[in-house]
């Protein structure tokens, strides 16, 4: 008789993740994971693209999971890591981060004891990415002001500072904003025109907050075109986002597609991915739908 295959799982920690906490939790994950897998495999990042490096040897092995204990750019290296690959290892996440986006669209408690003590290694649901030119998404894709306030915020404020970091380099930005003119082309129509902010987001929702109506994108993604700049179009939009319904609003463009490229004859406009810096423009999108088995 042969060997029997053993289960393994990888888990790739992030330390500066969780205000430096990521390391704290080694001996919890550790006990909790041991109780279902032969082989627990703990990973300690140093630097940027370990995340990728990790998972990708998680693929090739064949480990049955492999999960992120960090933040949002974490889960984004581990999805890109995985998502080529011919065999992908179930994914999952320890939210230690500031703003936990893609955790927090799958329900995921924010207590990082209860999320370590919650999860189920028999429960998984499928999720689409999206690839915008050569990279990954799991959540969101992003042109505009506030694009460029995610990268201004350094490591150490969001450390320090947590949420309220990213919430204050955003106001300033969102005062002093620009508008450029894009070109959207996708399957279901095309936009040209003015646009301060553009979001495609896998769901209908930005963490827990829903921000379109609808239940269920089967493949597709929300493209959110903001079409101008003028501080008071913000505020008008607050309460068709508490209402769950920013399509609604004039000022608001929305189509669906799974095919997106956008363009300008503008240089250096910058994009993001799931918080992490993508490409300027051009960007093409496509979205992979059920591509990815997530705990949840």
């Amino acid at each position: 008789m042969g060997d029997i295959a053993m289960k393994k799982a990888m888990i790739i920690i992030n330390p500066t993740a969780g205000m430096n906490q990521g390391e704290l939790f080694i001996n919890k994950i550790d006990k909790k994971f041991k109780k279902h897998f032969d082989v627990v495999d703990i990973r300690i990042t140093k630097k940027e693209k370990d995340a990728i490096k990790f998972s990708q040897e998680a693929a090739k092995e064949k480990y049955e999971c492999v999960f992120a204990a960090g933040g949002d750019g974490t889960v984004n290296e581990i999805i890109s890591g995985i998502a080529e690959q011919n065999y992908r290892p179930k994914f999952g996440i320890i939210p230690l981060g500031t703003v936990n986006a893609l955790a927090r669209l799958i329900g995921i408690s924010m207590d990082i004891d209860v999320s370590i003590e919650n999860i189920d290694f028999e429960k998984t649901r499928q999720i689409d990415i999206g690839k915008a030119n050569d990279k990954y998404f799991g959540n969101i894709f992003s042109m505009g002001s506030i694009s460029k306030a995610i990268h201004e915020v350094d490591t150490d404020k969001k450390a320090k500072f947590g949420p309220l970091a990213y919430l204050t380099m955003t106001l300033k930005r969102v005062l002093n904003d620009d508008v450029h003119r894009i070109k959207v082309e996708t399957e279901n129509g095309d936009y040209i025109g003015n646009a301060s902010h553009v979001i495609v987001l896998l769901s209908d929702y930005f963490g827990d907050i829903k921000l379109v109506g609808g239940n269920d994108n089967g493949g597709y993604a929300n493209i959110m075109i903001l079409v101008d700049s003028k501080l008071i179009s913000k505020i008008n939009l607050i309460p068709y986002i508490i209402k769950g319904s920013v399509e609604e609003s004039d000022k608001v463009i929305r189509i669906r597609a799974k095919n997106i490229k956008i363009t300008s004859e503008e240089k250096n406009i910058e994009t993001d991915l799931d918080g992490d810096r993508g490409d300027y423009l051009p960007v093409e999108i496509e979205i992979l739908p059920n591509h990815l088995k997530i705990y949840c």
